[in-house]
C-alpha cells in the first residue's frame, strides 16, 4: 500500500493534482477556460448564450421550468443549529432575511447553474435596524465571469476582458452544478440538451419545405420561341399570382401547367421524429418523458409512478445543493456579520412525500381481515377527525330461512285465517287465491333481497382474486386467460350451498298451494328438513 507520508515522515499536506498542472486545459494567463465541449464546439461568439437560446424552444423551456418548479414549489425552512437560545435566535434571524428577499425568486436564479453549470448573484447589503441584512440579491450574467487559477472569481470588465478583475469576499453568490475535477465552471445539462434541440429545429425546418411542396403543385409555364423580356417577365408574374388569386391571365402563345410532387415514404416521418426528440429532452432534464409525454402502459404496470419518483429525486438532489450553496455562503455571511458565534442553521426544502391512505387502509383491512383490531387512537392519528365506531350488524339470516320467515309471517292472506263476508261469499275462493299468491311474491322478492345483501359473504373471496388477478398480470390478454382459469376453479363450498338452499325454497314457495290447516313456513321447514335429511 502507497504510503500517504512525505520524506520526513509528515502526512503530504498539499495538493498534487492541482487544475493548474492539468495538461488537458488551456490557460490565458492566470485565467481557467471552460472545457464544455459543446461551449467549444458551438459557441462561438455566443458562449455561454446558445444555453440560453435553447428556452426558446417550447418543450425544452417547459421541463427546464417544471424541473425548477419541482424545488422551488416544496415549503423551506431554517433549521438552528442547536437549541441554545442564541442559535434559535440566529435561525429566526436568517429566516426573516431570506423572506424579505423573496426567497424562492433567489432560488430559481441560481438554479440556472442546472443549465450552464455555473450561476453567479451579487449581495446587496444594507444597514437595517442595526443589523446587516441583505436588501436584494440580483442574478448576474454568467458570461460576465471568469475564474483564476485558485478558483477565484472575476469580473470581466472593459479595462480588463480576459483575466477580469477579482471579486471581494462576501458579495458574490457562486452556485454550481455537476462540476468534473473540481471545474469552478461547472458542468450544466446544456451540452446535453443542446443537441435534441438542434436537430428538432432542422428537423422542423425540412417538414415545412415539405408541407409546402407537396401541400400545393408546383406552377410551371411555357412561352414560346423569340418571346421578348418583357412577355418573359409577365408570365413569370402570372405565376406569382397563382398563389394568391383564384384565375390569371397569360398572353396567347404562353402556357401554365401545374406540377404534382411525387413522394415516397410515410408522412409523419417528421413528426415522430420531433416528438423523440422531445423524449430525449425530457430525458436530460427530468431524467423520465412520462410526465410530460403519453405513453401506453401494460396493465398495471405502474412505470408512471416509477418515472415520477425518478423525477422526484432529481429535484430533491438540485434542492440539496443548493441548499448547500446557500448555507456556505449567505446564511453563513449573516450569521456571522450580526451574531459571530453562534451556530450555524441550516435552510432546508422538505421533500416529505404524504402517506398514501389507500395503500395503508388496505394494508388495515388485511390485518383485520387476519383477526387484528385496530385501536381508535390509532384511527384518529392515521385518518383524522370526525370518526366514530359503526355499530354492530346484525347477522345475516339464511337466504332459505329468510324466504320460510317471509312466507310464514305474512299470514293475512290464509284462507284459513281469513274472515268469512256474507255478502262476498260466492267470491271467497277467487279473493282466497289473489291473498295468497301476493304473499308468494312478496315472500320470493324479500328472500331474494336476503340473499342479495350476502354478497360480500357469498362472492367477496372470487371478488378478491379477480382484484389481485388484475394487480398482478401485466396486460388485457394475460387477465382474459387468468379469468378462463378462474372460471374452471372449484367453487366457494358455502356460497354453493347457501345459492341452492335459497333456489330450493324458491322453488317450494312458488309451487306451494294454499295451506288447509299448516302455515306456509311449517310446510317449507318440513320440506327442507326433509331435503337435508
Amino acid at each position: 500500500m502507497a504510503s500517504i507520508l512525505g520524506a520526513n515522515g509528515q502526512p503530504i499536506l498539499q495538493e498534487i493534482a492541482s487544475i493548474e498542472r492539468d495538461i488537458n486545459r488551456v490557460f490565458y494567463g492566470r485565467t481557467l477556460t471552460n472545457t464544455d465541449d459543446t461551449l467549444i464546439s458551438r459557441g462561438g461568439g455566443k458562449g455561454l448564450k446558445i444555453y440560453d437560446e435553447l428556452k426558446r424552444d417550447a418543450h425544452a423551456g417547459a421541463v427546464l421550468a417544471k424541473r425548477k418548479l419541482a424545488v422551488t414549489s416544496r415549503p423551506w425552512k431554517v433549521d438552528p443549529a442547536s437549541d441554545k437560545r442564541v442559535d434559535k435566535r440566529a435561525a429566526e434571524l436568517v429566516q426573516q432575511a431570506l423572506e424579505h428577499l423573496r426567497f424562492n425568486h433567489l432560488c430559481k436564479r441560481l438554479l440556472e447553474a442546472t443549465l450552464k453549470g455555473f450561476a453567479v448573484s451579487e449581495v446587496l447589503w444594507e444597514l437595517r435596524s442595526g443589523m446587516v441584512l441583505p436588501a436584494r440579491v440580483v442574478a448576474r450574467d454568467a458570461r460576465r465571469f471568469v475564474f483564476s487559477m485558485e478558483g477565484a472569481l472575476h469580473l470581466r470588465t472593459p479595462s480588463n476582458m480576459v483575466e477580469g478583475e477579482p471579486m471581494p469576499d462576501r458579495k458574490f453568490i457562486v452556485h454550481r452544478r455537476g462540476a468534473d475535477d473540481d471545474s469552478p465552471y461547472g458542468t450544466g445539462i446544456g451540452g446535453m440538451l443542446f443537441w435534441p434541440v438542434f436537430f428538432k429545429r432542422n428537423t422542423i425546418t425540412f417538414w415545412l419545405t415539405f408541407a409546402d411542396k407537396f401541400g400545393s403543385p408546383t406552377a410551371l409555364g411555357k412561352y414560346p420561341n423569340g418571346a421578348n423580356p418583357p412577355e418573359q417577365a409577365k408570365l413569370l408574374a402570372a405565376l406569382s399570382a397563382i398563389a394568391q388569386d383564384a384565375g390569371v391571365i397569360v398572353p396567347e402563345g404562353m402556357t401554365i401547367e401545374l406540377l404534382e410532387a411525387s413522394r415516397s415514404g410515410t408522412v409523419d416521418t417528421y413528426e415522430k421524429l420531433v416528438r423523440y426528440m422531445d423524449e430525449q429532452m425530457s430525458k436530460a432534464v427530468l431524467g423520465e418523458t412520462m410526465s410530460t409525454t403519453a405513453a401506453a402502459t401494460g396493465l398495471g404496470s405502474n412505470q408512471a409512478g416509477v418515472q415520477n419518483e425518478v423525477r422526484l429525486e432529481v429535484a430533491q438532489d438540485d434542492a440539496d445543493e443548493l441548499c448547500e450553496t446557500l448555507n456556505d455562503t449567505l446564511v453563513r455571511w449573516i450569521v456571522e456579520f450580526n451574531m459571530p458565534g453562534a451556530g450555524l442553521p441550516r435552510v432546508c426544502r422538505d421533500f416529505s412525500e404524504p402517506e398514501d391512505l389507500v395503500r395503508r387502509a388496505t394494508r388495515d383491512k388485511t390485518l383485520h381481515d387476519m383477526g387484528w383490531e385496530p385501536s381508535e387512537d390509532y384511527i384518529l392519528e392515521t385518518y383524522g377527525e370526525g370518526w366514530t365506531r359503526k355499530a354492530p350488524a346484525e347477522p345475516q339470516d339464511d337466504p332459505a330461512a329468510a324466504l320460510l320467515a317471509a312466507a310464514g309471517t305474512n299470514t293475512a292472506a290464509d284462507p284459513a285465517d281469513a274472515a268469512e263476508d256474507p255478502q262476498f261469499a260466492e267470491g271467497k275462493p277467487l279473493q282466497q287465491a289473489r291473498g295468497f299468491n301476493a304473499a308468494r311474491q312478496q315472500a320470493l322478492v324479500d328472500g331474494a333481497d336476503a340473499l342479495a345483501g350476502q354478497w360480500r359473504t357469498l362472492m367477496g373471496r372470487r371478488v378478491e382474486d379477480l382484484m389481485s388477478m388484475l394487480d398482478e398480470t401485466g396486460d388485457l390478454v394475460q387477465f382474459r386467460e387468468r379469468m378462463a382459469q378462474l372460471v374452471d376453479a372449484e367453487p366457494d363450498p358455502k356460497a354453493v350451498d347457501a345459492i341452492a338452499r335459497a333456489t330450493f325454497a324458491g322453488h317450494v314457495v312458488g309451487r306451494g298451494k294454499a295451506p288447509a290447516k299448516r302455515s306456509i313456513a311449517e310446510r317449507l321447514a318440513a320440506l327442507v328438513r326433509r331435503r337435508q335429511g
